[in-house]
């Protein structure tokens, strides 16, 4: 984030701390309690926004050298992301094109060829079909239109982003979908960033409850009253919408001494927390030093989620001396997700299925929340 922006935010935030406001939403609003357990409304959803949007997959870091491939079917297509030895990355759909059988189960790796374990077709990096064994038995098979199948991706902000329904000669877009924040996130360099460690967690409540719960700091000193409550501010978040993304801030609890330094002492930061909410899945967490990346996907239903989290360090930070500060961050996330947030989502989700209430309502200290709705609800509308 470069410094005129912090200082703008500073100043803003400064603002609101010396008049005793916290930042607020013009009104209340409800949020029916249908658009988490209709199925309808997930097809909708599916159609209108995953299969029409880019969409992170995973981690630029993790495909740095030729060869260096990841799978991801958490979009509903299985996939492979893989740098081919030409040093290009590429997006293929991971099926043969003997009878459609996945070329590769391993969630990551490095290859120069794959090779389906039904019938050992076998292919390259690039996707080219290389070898058919017996292939006396396939005469008059074109073999160009048996590669794999190729799709967009793009590399933007040390990130993976795809298109699964479009065609390999389209673009994915990335810049022109981040809009005015595209820029805000080059001043990351996050490009140099190093992919330190992913976990992928399954549980039984909608895909957006994931995304719900890092856009409002009003829940911090109750939920999370002994984790991570007591050093984020409650109740303080200051929203900034970047099209159908946001930008959320809210304050550490050394915030108010820094305030208190002369103004070139004062350091930004180190003093926030940030959350960038990517349309529509995707929520990256500045914590002062590092980014954690959640990419959260619907499974088979209204009632199943997959989230995919990650770690991602900047390259001072990277090195064994920096291991057991990574591992113990990492615990404290995943004890704070699995065995608060997450508990509570599984609550309220089986109480939408029941149908106790007709609607969830976000208040005024929740724009962020009321953004990620709205422009949910403006999407499937189109």
């Amino acid at each position: 984030m470069d410094l005129t922006t912090q200082t703008e935010l500073l100043d803003r935030i400064n603002a609101c701390l010396d008049s005793g406001s916290d930042p607020m939403a013009p009104s209340i609003m409800a949020q029916p309690s249908e658009h988490y357990v209709s199925a309808e409304r997930l097809d909708e959803e599916q159609a209108s926004i995953f299969d029409a949007v880019p969409l992170v997959v995973g981690a630029s870091d993790r495909v740095r050298n030729p060869g260096d491939f990841f799978t991801d079917d958490l979009t509903g297509y299985p996939l492979i992301i893989v740098r081919g030895d030409d040093g290009v990355l590429r997006g293929f759909h991971n099926s043969c094109g003997h009878r459609g059988a996945a070329v590769v189960d391993d969630e990551a790796g490095c290859n120069r060829r794959f090779t389906c374990p039904y019938h050992a077709w076998n292919y390259d990096n690039r996707g080219t079909l290389v070898s058919i064994p017996n292939d006396d038995g396939f005469d008059g098979v074109d073999r160009s239109t048996r590669s794999l199948i190729e799709l967009p991706v793009e590399e933007r902000h040390g990130l993976v982003w795809v298109r699964p329904t479009a065609a390999a000669n389209e673009t994915v877009g990335v810049a022109a979908f981040l809009g005015d924040l595209d820029a805000e996130l080059e001043t990351f360099k996050m490009a140099n960033y190093y992919h330190d460690r992913t976990d992928v967690l399954n549980d039984s409540f909608n895909w957006k409850q994931v995304v719900d719960g890092f856009l409002e700091t009003y829940h911090l000193r109750f939920l999370h009253s002994t984790t991570i409550g007591p050093f984020i501010n409650s109740n303080f978040a200051l929203f900034d919408a970047y099209g159908p993304h946001g930008r959320m801030i809210g304050l550490r609890d050394s915030f108010e001494a820094m305030r208190t330094l002369p103004p070139d002492d004062q350091a930004f930061l180190p003093h926030v927390a940030i959350i960038y909410q990517i349309f529509p899945n995707t929520v990256l967490v500045w914590q002062g030093d590092h980014f954690e990346a959640w990419s959260s996907h619907a499974g088979t239903s209204p009632s199943t989620v997959t989230a995919r989290a990650s770690l991602l360090a900047p390259p001072d930070l990277i090195g064994p001396e920096y291991d057991a500060r990574w591992d113990k961050n990492w615990q404290i996330l995943m004890d704070t997700v699995l065995l608060e947030d997450f508990v509570v989502a599984r609550t309220i989700h089986q109480n939408n299925l029941a149908g106790i209430r007709s609607d969830a309502v976000f208040g005024r200290q929740e724009a962020a929340l009321q953004h990620f709705h709205t422009q949910l609800e403006a999407h499937i509308e189109r």
